[in-house]
């Protein structure tokens, strides 16, 4: 008797298979769900198609539709930069002389541009020094070179939400990165954020 039912769990485990990949998020048309749920409620005597919601009228059919509204186009100003071969974009999460926590970033239309798209990571500086810059308060000013101690400096300010020190200003916590070759900060450069 032991075959009976393994064929039997075999059938039904095979049969509960084909009822589950026949309904796919993406498939908007009914399948074997909605034919079984059907089935099921003509088994107990109920009309799947009853009356009981309010249908439209024979004149509304000949009626046409209201047109949808369009969707909203994306701002023109919404265009993701462009980003040299070897950048990346970090959000900062802390910061120190030996090294930076950051979350890989991602750009976005929002108020902020760029936003965390990963889990933290820890990032140690390149041995041979770090090219670093920083954003001056004038708009269209060219950024300043830094020392590794100031950048660190402008960062713990900046990320506890206090003003820096002249001519600098924040301007977000998203860096422009360059990695050398054992994974550790070569360049950074801050990146302006409306």
């Amino acid at each position: 008797m032991a075959v009976p039912r393994t064929l039997l769990a075999a059938a039904l485990i095979g049969s509960a298979a084909a009822v589950l990949t026949a309904c796919t998020p993406a498939d908007s048309r009914p399948t074997v769900a909605a034919a079984s749920a059907a089935a099921s409620a003509d088994d107990l005597g109920e009309d799947v198609l009853d009356d009981d919601f309010d249908l439209m009228d024979e004149e509304q059919l000949d009626e046409p539709a209201e047109p949808e509204a369009p969707a909203p186009a994306p701002a023109a100003s919404c265009t993701a930069p462009v980003r040299h071969p070897g950048h990346q974009v970090l959000v900062v999460v802390t910061a120190d002389t030996a090294e930076l926590t950051a979350q890989p970033a991602r750009y976005a239309c929002d108020e902020e541009r760029y936003e965390p798209a990963g889990a933290p990571v820890h990032y140690g500086f390149a041995a041979a020094g770090v090219a670093a810059t920083l954003l001056d308060r004038t708009p269209g000013a060219p950024p300043r070179p830094v020392r590794l101690a100031e950048l660190v400096d402008h960062l713990d300010t900046c990320l506890a939400d206090l003003v820096p020190a002249a001519p600098y200003a924040c301007r977000g916590e998203a860096y422009d990165v360059v990695l050398d070759s054992h994974g550790r900060i070569m360049q950074i450069a801050e990146l302006d954020q409306p």
